[in-house]
């Protein structure tokens, strides 16, 4: 048999997460067209909800343009951070129901998920709660310019979707028995952190506009 026809291809993910297959080199070309697929598809599903949010928010609520183009950074906002957290991930483990022989090099989904608060931080993961403190900055400043809300309800609502995201990766990584990400209650904390900080950006920001009024 040619060796072409037996050879172990792979291919990288967006953030190295690794898939291979034993199927030649047309089978890895499927995959990334899989991938894609889904990345399109799921682009094609938001852009029709924010269609018809805008659409509401305009002809029944009578919101201004100024108004709905705040929404609309917004909500492009969030679909990147759940498109970094979860979508470039979840084609993955869906592909593996369509394609059973594929190998994915994740980790195993007991090992998916850290209930211990900051105790077992360590020096390497400053980088990671770093990141996590910058990733939803965005959504304490942002939020603040589309609903009337006092500090404690935007950052109990930052909260609730760092622990909705934590959960959507710990139950898909159950279900298919592997994970790219790890449930982790630190994520919660610093993605909270980083709302606090931008609801007091806003605060600063909009006291500074007031005062130059």
């Amino acid at each position: 048999m040619a060796a072409a026809a037996i050879c172990h291809t792979s291919w990288k993910d967006r953030d190295g997460a690794g898939i291979s297959t034993r199927r030649g080199g047309s089978e890895s070309i499927n995959t990334m067209g899989f991938v894609t697929y889904f990345d399109l598809l799921t682009i094609f599903l938001f852009g029709l909800i924010w269609i018809g949010i805008v659409t509401f928010l305009r002809l029944k609520k009578k919101k201004s343009f100024v108004y709905l183009i705040f929404l609309t950074i917004f909500y492009a906002y969030l679909f990147k951070v759940l498109d970094y957290t979860l979508f470039q991930f979840q084609s993955l483990l869906l592909l593996k129901y369509f394609k059973p022989d594929l190998i994915l090099q994740g980790q195993a989904a007991g090992e998916n998920m850290n209930p211990t608060p900051l105790i077992t931080l360590t020096l390497e993961d400053l980088e990671t709660s770093l990141l996590n403190i910058l990733l939803l900055i965005p959504f304490g400043f942002g939020l603040p310019f589309i609903m009337d809300l006092r500090m404690k309800k935007i950052v109990v609502m930052g909260a609730l979707f760092s622990i909705i995201i934590e959960l959507l990766q710990l139950i898909t990584g159950f279900m298919a028995k592997i994970t790219f990400r790890i449930a982790d209650i630190n994520d919660v904390i610093f993605n909270t952190v980083g709302v606090a900080i931008g609801y007091w950006a806003f605060v600063i920001l909009a006291k500074w506009v007031r005062s130059r009024n």
